[in-house]
């Protein structure tokens, strides 16, 4: 029966149920205020990215320019042809007929598909089927011409080291880079220019914002930003210059650089042999790259910074320069050459077998006597001879703007004795005074040696780059000199140097450029190498009494320095007197 303890109870548990669907709702409400309203704006966000979908567009790169506004490097429009599936109301073997209706050929399947449903038809497009894909276009739903730039190097190998080419991303570099907005498939510049000056050149990505449906399905586009670019970068580099100097060398591997003693601007920096910067740029299948990689003539090695060679007789300026200074040697002390030095019951040759007979400082540099510089630097030791070196640039970096650059290997008795577990003898010391033996320089640290004679001490920081712009072609920035020591040397050392150097044009080892109309100071060089025929060098400047440009040039198994290397830089100077001069001045 029913009765009043019965109700009392059931009343108790219809206000338990009640008081718990009260806290349930109250549990519910607040659950729903904290989603709605404290974390709306997340969810939001969400779901917004459910629907909306962003295709990013790689970003043109800013151009470089020849000091003369000539194009070294730009980006040029490329097409493809993509497809927007879930825009369309057919399917893709559909589209795909429809598609080689139009141009007439057959597409290469399967095809490569991207983020958002998208998919890559043709790639690259040619401007005569871009046109028949616009004249098509009511007839092809979903398809569109895609507008993505290319790198173009329009001088080819006679730049390739110097500017560079650009090429995809790997997962290293991404690595690094990731938080500065880089993604797979982005270009970045690899050497050269290109990659010194990456963040300069590397432009603003666009993109496009498209509205997909549940399936991930492309609704319609939203919203477009083109890519674009904020720099473009004007180098020291003359172009014509540059490819007369290439082509100076001929079918020789070497390196000619040109540039103002004063300013440190870097006129010509050539390296052969070379590569093709179009063909890294677009891609090279694996086995084309093994190929140049393994090329044992280097290509990929930009000579004037990263190539080692013993700088054999012009590193006698060095030689002359710390024997001056230390009072070792002056302009009337006489040193008798009978054509070789005998030490410690060795015989170490001169090159010219009869000797070159009693003469001074100026005269051993003008006649490369051996003798002379054996006998100077066994006076002077190792320790100074490297000092000295280090004074005038060499086995110091220069800080020139391209990447890797390599220093010279100076050798010391604590090195030898370290890693060769030999003792130095005075035999090391001989060599070293003839730029021989284990010493090995690059041609910039040579190069570096000459300007600082030019300039009596004057010490620039080379540089490629002139200019900066803006897209409009503004400059924004221009590359002021840099001067980075100041050598300082006795008067008479500088003038003695100098002197000598004239002599070598005048009446000694540089002869060939001796009718040239401009005062030249020079100094030749013979490199003995253990590969086969000795390189030439031959460096200098003009006019000698007012620099105004420095040369150096190297022919790899070019022979003595009075040969290929010295013809080579007389028909640099005569071009530059032909075509530079009037501007320039004599």
């Amino acid at each position: 029966m029913w009765n009043d303890e019965m109700q009392e109870r059931v009343n108790q548990r219809i206000t338990y149920i009640s008081r718990l669907f009260l806290v349930i709702i109250i549990v519910l409400s607040l659950r729903f205020w904290y989603l709605s309203i404290l974390q709306g704006d997340w969810y939001k966000q969400k779901s917004e990215q459910n629907r909306v979908r962003i295709i990013s567009l790689p970003p043109i790169r800013g151009s470089i320019y020849d000091c003369n506004n000539q194009v070294l490097a730009e980006d040029v429009p490329c097409f493809r042809l993509v497809w927007e599936k879930g825009g369309a109301k057919v399917g893709l073997e559909e589209i795909e007929k429809k598609v080689e209706e139009v141009l007439k050929k057959d597409l290469i399947s399967p095809f490569s598909e991207r983020g958002g449903g998208e998919i890559i038809l043709v790639d690259p497009l040619s401007l005569e089927e871009v046109i028949k894909i616009e004249e098509a276009q009511n007839d092809l739903p979903g398809v569109m011409i895609e507008s993505y730039p290319i790198r173009h190097y329009p001088e080819g190998k006679p730049f390739a080291n110097v500017v560079g080419y650009v090429g995809k991303i790997n997962a290293q570099e991404l690595e690094s880079l990731h938080s500065e907005g880089y993604e797979m498939e982005d270009r970045i510049g690899k050497v050269g220019v290109e990659r010194e000056y990456e963040s300069i050149l590397r432009g603003e990505k666009g993109y496009r914002r498209i509205e997909v449906n549940a399936l991930g399905e492309v609704v319609g586009v939203l919203d477009y930003r083109s890519p674009y670019f904020e720099n473009s970068i004007v180098l020291t580099l003359d172009r014509e210059l540059q490819k007369y100097s290439y082509e100076l060398l001929g079918d020789k591997n070497g390196v000619i650089i040109v540039g103002n003693p004063y300013t440190g601007e870097l006129l010509a920096l050539v390296s052969k042999p070379s590569f093709d910067p179009q063909l890294l740029s677009q891609g090279m299948t694996p086995e084309e790259w093994n190929a140049l990689v393994q090329d044992q003539n280097r290509p990929l090695t930009n000579r004037p910074l990263q190539a080692l060679y013993p700088p054999g007789s012009l590193f006698k300026l060095v030689i002359a320069t710390g024997a001056l200074e230390e009072g070792i040697t002056d302009e009337n002390r006489k040193i008798f050459c009978p054509g070789f030095l005998d030490y410690n019951e060795w015989r170490y040759p001169c090159w010219r077998r009869g000797g070159h007979g009693s003469v001074g400082i100026e005269e051993a540099i003008a006649q490369s006597c051996n003798v002379t510089f054996y006998t100077v630097g066994l006076e002077l030791g190792p320790s100074k001879i490297i000092n000295w070196a280090n004074k005038l640039g060499v086995g110091q970096p220069s800080g020139i703007d391209l990447p890797g650059e390599e220093t010279a290997f100076l050798p010391t008795p604590e090195w030898k004795k370290k890693q060769l577990k030999e003792m130095w003898y005075p035999g090391d010391t001989i060599n070293l005074s003839i730029g021989q033996g284990y010493l090995l320089v690059t041609p910039l640290e040579m190069y570096r040696v000459v300007s600082n004679i030019a300039t009596r001490g004057e010490v620039y920081k080379p540089h490629v780059v002139k200019k900066i712009l803006s897209s409009e072609g503004e400059v924004i920035r221009e590359i002021t000199p840099v001067r980075q020591d100041k050598i300082e040397l006795k008067d008479s050392t500088w003038k003695t140097l100098i002197r000598g150097m004239e002599k070598v044009v005048s009446k000694g080892t540089g002869q060939v450029c001796r009718a040239l109309p401009v005062e030249l100071a020079a100094k030749t060089g013979t490199a003995q190498n253990p590969q086969g025929k000795d390189h030439s060098w031959f460096a200098g400047f003009f006019p000698s009494s007012h620099p105004q440009l420095v040369f150096l040039v190297l022919v790899e198994h070019g022979g003595d320095g009075s040969g290929e290397a010295a013809q080579a830089a007389k028909k640099l100077v005569e071009w530059w007197i032909e075509n530079r001069g009037a501007k320039n001045g004599k």
